[in-house]
């Protein structure tokens, strides 16, 4: 075994501070590791999608968990109306409930032989940094998005197609509940590009009877769905897509979407940052290992802020 090199990144601070070098060996080609690390968190940054959408908190140094406080709502009954210079003798409590993340290690390692660096004409070390930055921040989303599944609020339904009336029914519960914006919907790759998918709501290109006729859109969301492949907002929500929500729950060919405040899930960050990178020089075996170790836990907050959307994409 030779020197270790250990870089750690935070998203809660500053791009300058997130790349923190500890012990360097001085015989890595100057600006090799900080290549690296730069390239996976470019990667995340890129990959990531639920980080943005909850709550994140860094635990402090000596911690390994955060907690969140999930207020209960105040009703308007709870508003007096006292008569003049008369005092009001009711007492509100205002009642938390604290929903605690603990954090855990994700790991991922790659050994990179120097025959391999020699024999690829491509940026092979570069290209480790990106790879395993996106296999860290598929997996912090693979890890947030079944905490969708639990919101005991519902919309649309097993074997039933996605509406945009679903849509809307989300924003009502979320309205209703005092939710704060702004709003995220987040879906599979089939709830928004597949035929039962939020783009094929927004056109119609059917026939009537063998008379073939123009393909109308709903207004500017249909044709920017048309020129870009995409719609970023729809009926108040911010539009999001991961791959790592699942498409067969219980193998039934239904897709686990949500919709959701910010306050509905949490993420605790471990005191060091998200993520670290390190390296070690294995001299005997002509190889470095690359090991990314992502820290964070996750929990859902305030179940009223999320809205389960589980539609037919079969």
């Amino acid at each position: 075994m030779g020197f270790i090199n250990n870089i750690n990144y935070n998203p809660l601070c500053p791009m300058g501070a997130n790349l923190q070098m500890a012990e360097t060996d001085t015989g890595v080609a100057a600006g090799g590791i900080g290549k690296t690390i730069g390239d996976a968190v470019i990667a995340f940054n890129k990959a990531n999608v639920m980080l943005p959408l909850c709550t994140v908190k860094q635990a402090n140094q000596g911690s390994v968990s955060v907690q969140f406080a999930d207020y209960t709502k105040l009703a308007t009954s709870d508003v007096g109306t006292p008569g003049d210079g008369a005092d009001e003798t009711t007492v509100t409590s205002v009642t938390t409930a604290a929903r605690t993340a603990t954090i855990t290690e994700h790991v991922i390692r790659a050994d990179v032989t120097d025959l391999a660096v020699m024999g690829n004409a491509e940026d092979l070390v570069g290209n480790v940094g990106a790879v395993l930055g996106n296999a860290v921040a598929a997996k912090l989303d693979d890890d947030v998005v079944e905490l969708g599944k639990s919101f005991s609020q519902t919309e649309c339904g097993a074997g039933t197609s996605l509406a945009l009336s679903h849509v809307f029914g989300s924003m009502r519960q979320l309205r209703a509940a005092g939710a704060p914006m702004p709003y995220s919907l987040v879906l599979s790759p089939k709830q928004v590009w597949g035929g039962k998918g939020i783009i094929s709501l927004l056109h119609d290109d059917a026939v009537t009877g063998s008379n073939a006729k123009p393909m109308s859109f709903m207004g500017s969301k249909g044709e920017e769905a048309m020129q870009t492949g995409y719609v970023g907002s729809l009926a108040g929500f911010n539009i999001y897509w991961s791959d790592q929500i699942d498409e067969d729950v219980s193998s039934g060919g239904d897709a686990a979407g949500f919709a959701m405040s910010k306050g509905a899930i949490g993420i605790a960050v471990g005191p060091e940052g998200l993520m670290r990178l390190e390296t070690e020089r294995n001299a005997s075996f002509r190889s470095t290992e690359y090991v990314v170790t992502g820290f964070w836990g996750e929990i859902e907050i305030k179940d009223s802020f999320g809205v389960y959307v589980l539609s037919d994409v079969s």
